[in-house]
């Protein structure tokens, strides 16, 4: 993550710099700041991912929406003095009404989850202004999901994974990358940003391994592959020299003929190819998304295994009882047994 190292290291112009842009409602200042704090006080530092801080400032942002909009003579209260009420008051609003971002028509509801996401990027924020001395940070609970984790983001059904798999076979070069990412998250178990951040040199054939050196929170990790899937790495690489531009390291590269051809895919990218897949296959809503393939990987290594801790080593996890989750996620597994019930007579 580069940032503006200006005004934000020394202690004294961090604090008139944090404290004119609040005043002002310096958007693009105070999003500098953020990631200045981020990059150098942040507990993953300059390893804070592409993904985290779009995140966080999708929070931040709606937030400066609601406590001061745009055209508005003043905010509702000062920046420097907002505290729980104001944060309570506004995740009412995302929780009621919908974010601040887009035009009043469109707005929805937001679920916990995505309120929790909010609400963290703004206490990021927060703490880089307490960071510049001008500013608090404001305490508030985050909003809790009742539903269980394992409800809200189900693994793909083998059934529907083979169908996916299915539709992605063919003699058409962008069909033969996006199958081998699939069998990349499906069954290798990398997440997205995974998945996009490998480089060639990260695919050692030989000892049928696969290095993730930029996994979430920093973390590399090695992982065994299985034959199918080092075949289809073999055939890829070598699909991938016709098409890849001179110096390019990425393993997964976008094809047919754009701009940006031969030169690494973009996670949001790769997210419009699925979510174009599932609504040629027309999935149920509730499985649909990336992330889900994941998922897919998680159950099937629980039920081959038997074994949380290697699973958390596969997939990356820094805690078991993360992993634990997979074993509630076996869905297909549970159907088998509750069939194999007798009938009451």
């Amino acid at each position: 993550m580069l940032v503006s190292l200006a005004n934000w290291t020394d202690p004294k112009k961090r604090k008139v710099a944090a404290l004119q842009a609040l005043q002002e409602r310096d958007e693009g200042r105070l999003l500098e700041l953020h990631r200045t704090y981020l990059a150098l006080k942040g507990r993953r530092r300059a390893s804070v991912s592409a993904r985290t801080l779009e995140t966080y400032e999708i929070g931040i942002r709606d937030f400066l929406a609601w406590v001061w909009p745009v055209g508005a003579a003043g905010p509702r209260v000062p920046l420097y003095e907002v505290g729980g009420d104001e944060l309570d008051a506004w995740m009412h609003a995302l929780e009621t009404e919908g974010g601040h971002l887009v035009e009043e028509e469109q707005r929805r509801p937001l679920r916990p989850a995505s309120l929790a996401a909010r609400l963290a990027g703004v206490r990021s924020l927060y703490r880089a202004l307490s960071w510049a001395g001008v500013a608090s940070v404001p305490q508030t609970l985050s909003p809790a999901d009742p539903t269980p984790a394992h409800e809200r983001r189900p693994a793909l059904p083998q059934a529907l994974y083979k169908k996916l798999l299915e539709h992605l076979t063919g003699e058409d070069a962008e069909l033969k990358r996006d199958h081998l990412a699939a069998r990349l998250m499906g069954e290798a178990g990398l997440r997205l940003s995974e998945v996009v951040a490998l480089d060639v040199e990260h695919v050692f054939l030989g000892e049928e391994t696969l290095e993730v050196k930029r996994g979430k929170g920093g973390k590399a990790r090695s992982l065994p592959l299985g034959r199918g899937l080092v075949k289809e790495l073999e055939a890829w690489l070598k699909l991938r020299q016709a098409h890849a531009k001179a110096g390019e390291a990425a393993l997964l590269i976008n094809l047919g003929g754009r701009k940006a051809s031969g030169q690494r895919m973009s996670p949001r990218m790769l997210q419009l190819r699925f979510a174009r897949y599932y609504d040629e296959l027309d999935f149920p809503t509730r499985y649909r998304g990336v992330h889900m393939l994941r998922h897919t990987s998680g159950t099937r290594l629980y039920r081959g295994l038997k074994d949380l801790y290697a699973v958390a080593t596969l997939l990356g996890h820094s805690d078991v009882n993360t992993s634990a989750i997979y074993a509630k996620m076996d869905r297909e597994d549970l159907k088998a047994r509750v069939e194999g019930l007798e009938e009451p007579t």
